[in-house]
């Protein structure tokens, strides 16, 4: 019978520890070369341990350890207890938590505590309540309420028509590139739902600004148009986040325009920071202070006020404290 036998550096890799350990494990192994290093120069026990600050005791647990368990044995010991305290829960409070919490899936702890005490008769503090329904969850007994509220099944965007993905890096020249727009939903006061619809020039910083009671892909399609009109340049490209709005008419209207349309990545404001700084200053400097009258004919004409004096009157930091209509007309004037 033939026997083939590898080298013995083979068998050496599978030995190879490729665990990591912490800090403390090298310096207690640092140690102990140190350790071995002034005994075998003939220096006493007590004077090593004392030039190390570390007890005899110590020193030779290491060593013991190191010897059974390699690096791992110099690690800090687990401090938990051999025996625990056992949960103490009866069983009448975690079926009457159970029941509760399928009868209200998207109730928290606190909540699910008041009922039981008003409904149930028995009373728990929301930490012993919270901690039963973590058991509750990792039994599978319930879901947790993230699986109700957040999205499921979200289909990426998919690019089969006009609009084209934003790429990192693209950048406005000159006045109507990369038009940015963008919609926010504000309450007013006595409940009064305003969706604000607004674009931006990031070389001109020029704005167009309008009020709407819906946030739909059509009254996307005519604020376009509102804001062609408005604006002493011609559109040349569209820069949009990916909400619904802009799709479909919106989308259509660009291309029937041949204006290009680019949608930015998920979550990425950043990449749209023109029009979000826009749609603070708008919060901030027109609706924290209207007084008008609730309705979307009043809100437009002051609205209209607004937007004329951020475009002629208010001085910008980002043009050299011109305004955006004198900024417009240095650069058609050059």
């Amino acid at each position: 019978m033939q026997q083939l036998m590898l080298h013995n550096k083979v068998y050496q890799v599978g030995r190879i520890d490729e665990a990591e350990y912490s800090p403390m494990a090298y310096e207690r192994l640092e140690k102990l070369k140190i350790f071995d290093r002034l005994r075998s120069e003939g220096c006493t026990l007590e004077t090593t341990c004392i030039a190390l600050k570390t007890p005899q005791s110590t020193i030779y647990r290491w060593k013991k350890n190191y010897r059974l368990l390699g690096l791992s044995g110099l690690e800090n010991e687990s401090k938990r207890p051999n025996k625990v305290r056992q949960k103490e829960w009866k069983p009448h409070i975690v079926r009457n938590i159970l029941y509760l919490r399928k009868a209200n899936p998207s109730y928290g702890k606190a909540k699910i505590a008041v009922l039981l005490k008003r409904d149930c008769q028995i009373s728990a503090s929301i930490s012993t309540v919270g901690r039963i329904i973590a058991c509750l969850i990792k039994q599978e007994k319930v879901k947790p309420v993230s699986f109700y509220v957040q999205k499921k099944n979200v289909k990426p965007r998919l690019f089969n028509n006009h609009a084209q993905r934003w790429k990192k890096g693209m950048r406005a020249k000159e006045p109507g590139e990369l038009f940015q727009i963008d919609h926010m939903s504000l309450s007013i006061v006595s409940g009064f739902q305003v969706k604000h619809f607004q674009g931006i020039c990031p070389v001109t910083k020029m704005v167009v600004e309008n009020a709407y009671c819906r946030a739909t892909s059509n009254i996307a399609k005519q604020f376009l148009d509102f804001a062609q009109a408005n604006l002493p340049f011609k559109i040349k490209s569209i820069q949009v986040d990916g909400g619904s709005e802009f799709k479909k008419d919106f989308e259509q209207a660009c291309k029937d325009r041949n204006i290009p349309l680019y949608v930015l990545p998920p979550k990425s404001p950043e990449c749209n920071g023109n029009v979000e700084r826009a749609n603070g200053a708008a919060k901030f400097e027109f609706y924290a202070f209207y007084i008008g009258r609730c309705n979307l004919f009043y809100l437009r004409k002051a609205l209209k006020k607004y937007v004329q004096k951020y475009n002629t009157y208010r001085p910008h930091q980002a043009l050299q404290y011109l305004t955006p209509l004198q900024y417009y007309q240095k650069l058609a004037g050059a």
